[in-house]
């Protein structure tokens, strides 16, 4: 039998050029009793790959593993729509939160200033004079009484 084919096709697998096919067709070869002397060497790494392709883990092999790392085993937490924007929510309702505190505090102080506004009116229109109406006090002596005479134009 020539081997020349073989040869090429370990000569390509190692330049990373071979198709699936024809890996497979290098692992069948190599599971061969009868493999020449001078290919004998690549036998025990296409046995390998054909060991590691038919050996499985079981079920209980990360508890195992889990086991002797000493971690506990984390479960997967579903997470849904309302999970993920929980943090918007939140944030929406602080938003709102802050515009509706705001526009009290804005509402209040313009009341505040409206009565202290109409407040200042009303006593500011107790001490104004009328253009027409003339005060007159006589200070000639400290015992006499202040007279207060109002004249009228």
């Amino acid at each position: 039998m020539d081997f020349k084919y073989i040869e090429q096709l370990l000569d390509r697998y190692f330049a990373a050029e071979t198709s699936v096919q024809e890996e497979r067709l290098l692992r069948d070869f190599f599971a061969q009793d009868e493999v020449p002397e001078h290919l004998r060497k690549w036998q025990p790494l296409f046995a390998g790959e054909k060991l590691m392709a038919e050996s499985r883990l079981d079920d209980c092999f990360d508890q195992r593993i889990l086991q002797l790392t000493g971690e506990e085993q984390v479960k997967a937490r579903r997470i849904t729509f309302s999970l993920r924007m929980r943090p918007l929510f939140k944030a929406a309702a602080f938003v709102a939160f802050a515009i509706v505190l705001g526009t009290a505090v804005e509402q209040a102080s313009v009341v505040h200033e409206a009565d202290g506004e109409e407040l200042r009116a009303s006593f500011e229109g107790e001490d104004e004079l009328d253009a027409t109406e003339t005060t007159v006090i006589d200070i000639r002596s400290a015992n006499a009484e202040p007279t207060d005479t109002t004249y009228t134009n």
